[in-house]
């Protein structure tokens, strides 16, 4: 693992340092080199159309949280509201989690993953 690896992620994952955090929780465990585990990331990242909602947003706003998966199944015809959970911290929208099998197809999220937000106010932040 190198920084070079962590920072070429920044792109899908936010940081590098989210990067660098996956693949020691995730990567490491995955039995793939870390090369071969962010390359999949990638093919992840392009199995789903992201919604415009998250990518659009000018302004902080509040909503349902039930919005956020809403929008992630209509861009997504395929996917189940059982193959997707969103998870809010501290009253703020944390992460959509989509649940895919090791071939990157959807499939039901397990009860672990699975801890769906119910706040009809979420904080939702501009992307900045």
């Amino acid at each position: 693992m190198t920084r070079t690896q962590t920072a070429a992620m920044a792109d899908i994952m936010g940081s590098s340092g989210l990067a660098w955090h996956k693949w020691k929780k995730h990567g490491r465990c995955s039995g793939l080199s870390a090369a071969d585990y962010f390359a999949l990331a990638r093919r992840a990242d392009k199995a789903v159309t992201p919604p415009p909602l998250p990518a659009h947003l000018t302004r902080d706003i509040r909503l349902p949280a039930s919005v956020v998966e809403d929008t992630f199944l209509e861009a997504n015809p395929g996917l189940e509201r059982n193959m997707i959970t969103v998870t809010c911290n501290r009253g703020r929208i944390a992460e959509v989690r989509l649940c895919l099998t090791q071939d990157l197809t959807p499939r039901p999220c397990g009860k672990n993953v699975a801890r769906d937000c119910r706040l009809k106010d979420a904080l939702m932040e501009k992307v900045q």
